[in-house]
Protein backbone atom coordinates (compact mmCIF):
# COMPACT_ATOMS: atom_id res chain seq x y z
CA UNK A 1 0.00 0.00 0.00
CA UNK A 2 1.66 3.60 -0.94
CA UNK A 3 1.79 6.19 1.56
CA UNK A 4 -0.61 8.37 -0.08
CA UNK A 5 -3.24 5.35 0.61
CA UNK A 6 -2.27 4.56 4.00
CA UNK A 7 -2.59 8.01 4.91
CA UNK A 8 -6.13 8.45 3.24
CA UNK A 9 -6.87 4.89 4.96
CA UNK A 10 -6.12 6.47 8.56
CA UNK A 11 -7.79 9.57 7.46
CA UNK A 12 -11.10 7.87 6.71
CA UNK A 13 -11.01 5.44 9.60
CA UNK A 14 -9.05 7.63 12.01
CA UNK A 15 -12.25 10.41 11.72
CA UNK A 16 -14.60 7.32 11.91
CA UNK A 17 -13.19 6.80 15.24
CA UNK A 18 -13.25 9.93 16.33
CA UNK A 19 -17.11 10.31 15.20
CA UNK A 20 -17.78 6.79 17.08
CA UNK A 21 -16.33 8.13 19.93
CA UNK A 22 -18.17 11.75 19.97
CA UNK A 23 -21.34 10.26 19.46
CA UNK A 24 -21.26 7.71 22.65
CA UNK A 25 -20.41 10.89 24.54
CA UNK A 26 -23.04 12.64 23.28
CA UNK A 27 -25.93 9.93 23.31
CA UNK A 28 -26.86 10.31 26.81
CA UNK A 29 -27.06 14.18 27.25
CA UNK A 30 -29.16 13.54 23.70
CA UNK A 31 -31.26 11.09 25.38
CA UNK A 32 -32.33 13.54 28.11
CA UNK A 33 -32.83 16.95 25.72
CA UNK A 34 -35.27 14.61 23.64
CA UNK A 35 -37.38 12.83 26.62
CA UNK A 36 -36.66 15.26 29.00
CA UNK A 37 -35.56 12.48 31.32
CA UNK A 38 -32.86 13.08 33.18
CA UNK A 39 -29.90 12.23 30.94
CA UNK A 40 -26.67 13.45 31.13
CA UNK A 41 -22.98 14.07 30.14
CA UNK A 42 -21.01 10.97 31.21
CA UNK A 43 -19.04 13.01 33.74
CA UNK A 44 -22.22 14.05 35.54
CA UNK A 45 -23.84 10.74 35.99
CA UNK A 46 -24.45 9.54 32.68
CA UNK A 47 -28.19 7.83 33.03
CA UNK A 48 -28.01 7.67 36.95
CA UNK A 49 -30.61 10.47 36.75
CA UNK A 50 -32.75 9.11 34.32
CA UNK A 51 -36.59 8.75 35.47
CA UNK A 52 -36.77 5.04 34.79
CA UNK A 53 -35.30 5.15 38.70
CA UNK A 54 -38.24 6.38 40.09
CA UNK A 55 -40.44 4.09 40.95
CA UNK A 56 -44.11 6.06 40.51
CA UNK A 57 -42.49 7.39 36.92
CA UNK A 58 -46.05 7.34 34.77
CA UNK A 59 -43.73 7.23 31.26
CA UNK A 60 -40.21 6.05 31.37
CA UNK A 61 -37.27 7.29 29.23
CA UNK A 62 -37.96 5.59 25.79
CA UNK A 63 -34.30 4.19 25.03
CA UNK A 64 -33.34 3.13 28.89
CA UNK A 65 -36.64 1.63 29.63
CA UNK A 66 -36.63 -0.70 26.62
CA UNK A 67 -33.28 -2.59 25.76
CA UNK A 68 -34.87 -2.66 21.99
CA UNK A 69 -35.78 0.83 21.20
CA UNK A 70 -32.28 1.94 23.04
CA UNK A 71 -29.90 -1.04 21.56
CA UNK A 72 -31.30 -0.28 18.21
CA UNK A 73 -31.65 3.14 17.81
CA UNK A 74 -28.09 4.27 19.47
CA UNK A 75 -26.84 1.38 17.83
CA UNK A 76 -27.99 2.44 14.41
CA UNK A 77 -26.98 6.30 14.69
CA UNK A 78 -23.67 5.46 15.60
CA UNK A 79 -23.01 3.29 12.90
CA UNK A 80 -24.94 5.91 10.22
CA UNK A 81 -22.07 8.43 12.17
CA UNK A 82 -18.83 6.16 11.46
CA UNK A 83 -20.61 5.16 7.96
CA UNK A 84 -20.72 8.68 7.08
CA UNK A 85 -17.57 9.76 8.32
CA UNK A 86 -15.59 7.23 6.26
CA UNK A 87 -17.16 7.35 3.07
CA UNK A 88 -15.22 8.96 0.38
CA UNK A 89 -17.14 12.05 -1.73
CA UNK A 90 -17.61 10.45 -5.14
CA UNK A 91 -16.94 13.57 -7.17
CA UNK A 92 -14.17 15.12 -8.10
CA UNK A 93 -14.80 18.68 -8.23
CA UNK A 94 -16.80 21.10 -5.86
CA UNK A 95 -18.78 24.97 -6.08
CA UNK A 96 -15.03 26.38 -5.75
CA UNK A 97 -13.71 24.39 -8.59
CA UNK A 98 -16.77 25.58 -10.47
CA UNK A 99 -16.02 29.00 -10.00
CA UNK A 100 -13.05 28.96 -10.42
CA UNK A 101 -13.35 27.53 -13.91
CA UNK A 102 -12.68 23.90 -13.27
CA UNK A 103 -9.30 24.05 -11.17
CA UNK A 104 -9.23 20.75 -9.37
CA UNK A 105 -8.47 20.63 -5.71
CA UNK A 106 -5.07 18.62 -4.90
CA UNK A 107 -6.83 16.15 -2.18
CA UNK A 108 -9.90 14.25 -3.87
CA UNK A 109 -11.08 13.65 -0.28
CA UNK A 110 -12.66 15.59 2.73
CA UNK A 111 -10.20 16.61 5.42
CA UNK A 112 -10.22 15.11 8.82
CA UNK A 113 -12.31 17.38 10.48
CA UNK A 114 -14.81 17.89 8.06
CA UNK A 115 -15.49 14.01 7.94
CA UNK A 116 -15.93 14.29 11.75
CA UNK A 117 -18.26 16.74 11.36
CA UNK A 118 -19.93 15.26 8.11
CA UNK A 119 -20.41 11.84 10.74
CA UNK A 120 -22.02 13.73 13.82
CA UNK A 121 -24.50 15.21 11.96
CA UNK A 122 -25.17 11.68 10.12
CA UNK A 123 -25.17 10.37 13.86
CA UNK A 124 -27.47 13.39 15.20
CA UNK A 125 -29.96 12.81 12.41
CA UNK A 126 -30.36 9.29 12.64
CA UNK A 127 -30.22 9.79 16.86
CA UNK A 128 -33.76 11.93 16.39
CA UNK A 129 -35.44 10.15 13.90
CA UNK A 130 -34.87 7.10 15.65
CA UNK A 131 -35.69 8.83 19.02
CA UNK A 132 -39.21 10.15 17.54
CA UNK A 133 -39.92 6.75 16.62
CA UNK A 134 -38.94 5.03 20.06
CA UNK A 135 -41.19 7.50 21.45
CA UNK A 136 -43.76 7.34 19.19
CA UNK A 137 -43.56 3.35 19.45
CA UNK A 138 -43.98 3.88 23.50
CA UNK A 139 -46.18 6.51 23.72
CA UNK A 140 -43.86 8.65 25.49
CA UNK A 141 -45.33 12.05 26.03
CA UNK A 142 -42.94 14.46 25.94
CA UNK A 143 -40.40 14.76 22.85
CA UNK A 144 -38.82 17.62 21.81
CA UNK A 145 -39.37 17.87 18.42
CA UNK A 146 -43.08 17.82 19.09
CA UNK A 147 -42.87 20.19 22.48
CA UNK A 148 -41.37 22.34 19.72
CA UNK A 149 -43.91 22.13 17.27
CA UNK A 150 -46.64 22.43 19.41
CA UNK A 151 -45.18 25.68 20.59
CA UNK A 152 -45.16 27.07 17.33
CA UNK A 153 -48.81 26.11 16.16
CA UNK A 154 -50.27 27.27 19.36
Amino acid sequence: MGKKMYELSINRYGAGMVTVVAALILITPLCGVLFNCGCTWPWAGLESHCNIYEPQVEHPCPWCASLLTGALSVGLAVLTGFLVAIKDVKSRHDIHDAVLAGWQRSRQSPGFIKRVVRGLIGFLVVAVAMGWLSAYWQDAPYFLLTEWLNFFIS
